[in-house]
């Protein structure tokens, strides 16, 4: 196993320097900063889809395997998507906003501080 995990982390090490944030196109796709709306109550998450090994961010991430993550993978802001939560009932949600991960302020800052500088 640790042999394995030592594989893993070389693989994404060799990988980094290569890995680009995706286009600033609006579509929903690893490295992009997701912003959803659950439709039942309204309430906004922010979070960063990533792959296993993402970390260190400042956002939750999730993984394009999870559910919420494979159900809003190719969404554009706009999309109406739902996924089955764990109890077997399902979760609408609307996606607001995919901006790449460079171009998202950093977590913890306010947006319309960073507006005025």
């Amino acid at each position: 196993a640790r042999k394995a995990r030592i594989r893993q982390i070389h693989e994404l090490l060799s990988k980094a320097d290569r890995m680009t944030d995706p286009a600033d196109d609006g579509i929903a796709e690893p490295g992009m900063v997701l912003t959803v709306r659950f439709d039942d109550t309204g309430d906004t998450e922010t979070f960063l889809l990533g792959t296993r090994g993402t970390s260190d961010t400042g956002l939750d991430v999730y993984s394009v395997n999870s559910p919420l993550g494979s159900a809003l993978l190719g969404a554009t802001p706009g999309a109406h998507r739902s996924y089955r939560l764990p109890n077997g009932g399902a979760q609408q949600v609307t996606l607001l906003a995919a901006k790449p991960y460079g171009a998202h302020p950093p977590a913890g800052s306010d947006s319309r501080e960073l507006a005025k500088r």
